[in-house]
């Protein structure tokens, strides 16, 4: 398989380090990588780095990085500009942000089962959160997306998220650029607007994101995007998202307690040139700050 992986950029090389390297190192037999990082125009160092690793892995079978540096209008405008540059031999594509990494062998896996499930059009697994220090904070699990739910509550992750390229480009559907934070919301309305067949992997932890304090999901935007998309909804809907939270909370939890507790993740710190491994002393599916680097 073929795997085609978009990441955006800008000025995050403290973390864009340890996603490339994620990716980078999921290449095996059967598993060939492309990564093309689109970038904002960076100016710490991002560029001069990219260009030192492309020149380093020029040769390695199986494996190639592209990039761009270039202005841009923000996050989801990158990936879909970085979409555009797709392959026409790539079999699975998704979106990688810069404080994310995938997971050992996780294309793998995800290769060998949608090579097998070719009706399978999306493919979901589990991430796991954690703070600026590497340190684990909780881990979530791959829900069953609903199209009415999904327009109140952004049901799929995106770095969870895995695209047969074929279905992929036959909806052609992007980012509206419109939104800087709750973009993935109505990306994933649409998607589900076109009935795909998802499977769900709530036992294969496929990547790890960082809370690093300057998320924009964490932000004013946030609060004032959310409250533009809930005033096009229609008022039962409006009424109704209270439940949809709590409930998804609920089975959230639920979920939890069918599959075995991860012990376990290994990833890229700081500069490491190699994945450090981590042991997790309190699995949770709560969300909560730790001050222990458990």
């Amino acid at each position: 398989m073929k795997f085609y992986i978009v990441t955006p950029s800008y000025n995050a090389l403290q973390w864009l380090q340890g996603c490339v390297r994620s990716v980078a190192d999921q290449v095996c037999e059967g598993v060939q990588v492309h990564h093309h990082i689109q970038d904002g125009a960076s100016i710490d160092g991002t560029v001069e780095w990219l260009q030192k690793w492309q020149n380093e892995h020029a040769n390695t079978e199986g494996y190639q990085l592209s990039f761009e540096s270039a202005p841009d209008k923000g996050l989801y405008d990158a990936i879909n500009i970085g979409w555009k540059k797709m392959p026409a031999d790539a079999d699975i594509t998704a979106h990688l942000n810069a404080d994310e990494q995938y997971l050992p062998d996780v294309l793998s896996t995800v290769s060998d089962v949608m090579g097998k499930s070719t009706e399978v059009d999306m493919l979901l697994t589990s991430h796991f959160i954690l703070d600026k220090d590497n340190r684990y904070i909780c881990h979530r699990r791959p829900q069953f997306p609903n199209r009415t739910v999904s327009r109140v509550i952004t049901q799929i992750i995106t770095n969870d998220c895995f695209h047969r390229a074929s279905s992929f480009r036959k909806h052609n559907i992007t980012f509206d650029c419109s939104y800087k934070s709750m973009a993935d919301l109505i990306f994933f309305r649409d998607i589900l607007a076109t009935n795909p067949r998802i499977l769900r992997m709530p036992n294969l932890f496929g990547s790890a994101f960082v809370v690093t304090g300057t998320n924009v999901s964490w932000s004013d935007i946030t609060v004032f995007e959310r409250q533009r998309i809930y005033k096009q909804l229609p008022l039962v809907l409006r009424k109704l998202r209270p439940l949809f939270v709590k409930g998804t909370g609920i089975l959230g939890v639920l979920m939890d307690l069918f599959y075995s507790a991860p012990k376990v993740f290994s990833i890229y710190v700081a500069d490491s040139t190699e994945r450090v491994t981590c042991t997790i002393h309190h699995p949770t599916h709560r969300w909560k700050m730790r001050s222990q680097g458990d």
